[in-house]
């Protein structure tokens, strides 16, 4: 399973950005001429990711200059090998990188890390058809259970073929879905091969289904063809428990500091994570616009092939974002198999079994911070309301911070719209 979860992130993706803004004075995140226009501190940062799509989605948010709006510069970006991340980071050489706290996790007795804020899921696999398919979701829809629904999904491949290619990262997606389903790898026609043949089965109308990699199902999906079971159907069917292994079938992806980092720069933090939500939130309605920017970035520094289609295909398949709004069941609803705890503790206990760790020695919160700071967003958020509430009246000076609060609230820089809400107040007096 641990080298499972590894290809699956050498799969998986990542590459650039650079970030920051905070008003502390101490860390390594250095202040650069003072404030923005907006009077919010200016912090150069050096970032590190990894090169691949879902880790090189952050420089949209570079072309678009949403780190600039909240004061950060990123004066240093460079796509890092997954498994150097943590060293460089322990190093002092980066602020902060992008990648999945899991594949954190075995480094930490060599380091404390925090995730801060999460951006998106790497699903990893899924089960491509052709349109007008029924998918998981159709089923759950017409008032299937998440149990009942895997197995109709499924019993629509019994005697049709299957292609999928015999790398040992995908088999146990495969196994996984056809033991769920009740069903063996002998009720459909099965042809092994590559993904590009396989692709090529699929497009000529020889083959019916397909499991892939990461580029096959984002070609097929720009060919009109949808994704009928993917890893988040079958972790929403597993218990919401640390203790279910289909929880380990995804990642959730976010940025990452040494908790040293983070605790001495904890606004630009903030300012970081809400920079996350608003890239995020961009991405998923404007998927062309984005896509046309993150192509080229992911092809130079992954050196795949995507098309603009291909990478928007990404963004529904493989790489889904998670705004605010959807994010916060993450971090408050324990009934959901995505809480963010049970990937986590469910991969702390896989190194557990292995030998890596003594049971109990870590804990998910031991990795990840991004709850804690979603909360506070949330606080912040709330009493930006309320001082807004009470600004309908402004005029003058008090209007312009009004103004500037409204902006950066619009940007989920709860933090910022906060402080500028409460400067407006005082002059109002």
């Amino acid at each position: 399973m641990k080298k499972m979860l590894r290809i699956m992130m050498c799969l998986l993706m990542i590459a650039a950005m650079t970030l920051a803004g905070c008003s502390e004075s101490g860390g390594k995140g250095k202040s650069t001429s003072g404030t923005t226009g907006d009077g919010i501190p200016e912090v150069s940062l050096r970032f590190a990711t990894e090169p691949y799509p879902d880790h090189t989605v952050p420089y949209v948010g570079i072309e678009k200059k949403f780190f600039e709006d909240v004061g950060i510069t990123l004066e240093k970006v460079d796509a890092i090998d997954a498994d150097k991340v943590p060293s460089v980071l322990i190093a002092g050489n980066y602020d902060f990188a992008s990648g999945a706290p899991s594949l954190f996790i075995p480094s930490m007795g060599q380091g404390d890390f925090t995730t801060f804020a999460f951006s998106n899921l790497f699903l990893g696999y899924s089960v491509m058809a052709p349109e007008g398919t029924k998918t998981y979701s159709d089923f759950v829809k017409e008032g299937m259970t998440g149990e009942e629904a895997i197995k109709a999904t499924l019993e629509q491949m019994k005697g049709k073929v299957f292609t999928y290619p015999s790398e040992s990262a995908i088999k146990p997606f495969i196994d996984l879905c056809f033991q769920k389903a009740g069903m063996t790898l002998d009720d459909v026609k099965n042809e092994v091969i590559d993904d590009s043949n396989g692709v090529a089965l699929m497009l000529a109308g020889r083959a019916d289904f397909k499991v892939g990699g990461v580029p096959a199902a984002a070609t097929l999906s720009s060919k009109g063809f949808v994704p009928i079971l993917s890893a988040k159907d079958i972790v929403e069917t597993a218990e919401p428990s640390a203790d279910s292994k289909e929880v380990r079938s995804i990642l959730h992806n976010g940025w990452t500091a040494t908790e040293k980092w983070a605790g001495e720069n904890h606004d630009t933090v903030l300012r970081l994570a809400s920079v996350s939500f608003r890239l995020n939130g961009y991405v998923n309605d404007n998927p062309e616009d984005a896509a046309k920017i993150h192509v080229n970035y992911v092809n130079q520094l992954a050196g795949t092939e995507f098309t603009e289609e291909e990478v928007q295909g990404l963004y529904k398949t493989s790489i889904p974002l998670y705004s605010w709004d959807m994010q916060e069941p993450w971090f408050e609803d324990k009934e959901d198999p995505l809480y963010w705890e049970y990937e986590i503790g469910s991969t702390i206990k896989m190194y557990e079994e292995e030998g890596m760790f003594e049971s109990g020695e870590y804990s998910p919160s031991d990795i990840v911070s991004a709850g804690e700071i979603y909360a506070e967003l949330k606080e912040l958020k709330a009493e930006a309301d309320k001082n807004l509430e009470k600004l309908g009246d402004a005029e003058g000076k008090a209007l312009e911070l009004k103004e500037k609060a409204e902006y950066h609230y619009s940007i989920f820089n709860y933090l910022d719209a906060k402080n500028f809400s409460e400067q407006a107040l005082k002059e109002m007096k």
